[in-house]
């Protein structure tokens, strides 16, 4: 299933040369793949955890990252990318047919977000 993390505020998006430092920080294991030069998608990174896989990658306005994987794996992150959004600026939690969506506060624990899906 394809997860969204999302805000509003295109002009302040997250650039894409933090977001390549902070997966290359914050998640080491994870294949980045650069694509700068398209339209839609300007980073893709995959990543695997206990046999569990996601690909995920940034929107070029920099105001989304699309998380194909389980639950579980998107919400984790979906509350990392919380951190690289400016506190100010209300994230939600989605997926990509909107069934569902919610904020994605500070704090928040991986079964909180997921809670989410389920409400």
């Amino acid at each position: 299933m394809t997860y969204l993390a999302i805000f509003e505020d295109r002009d302040r998006g997250i650039p894409r040369a933090r977001l390549v430092a902070a997966l290359k920080e914050d998640w080491p294991e994870a294949v980045i793949t650069d694509q700068e030069s398209q339209e839609v998608r300007r980073v893709v990174w995959e990543y695997s955890e206990s046999g569990h896989d996601l690909e995920g990658y940034l929107h070029a306005d920099g105001t989304c990252i699309y998380l194909d994987s389980g639950l579980e794996l998107a919400a984790k992150f979906a509350l990392w990318f919380r951190e690289l959004v400016p506190n100010d600026i209300e994230l939600l939690f989605c997926d990509d047919s909107y069934s569902f969506n919610g904020v994605i506060e500070h704090g928040m624990s991986v079964q909180e977000v997921m809670a989410i899906a389920d409400a």
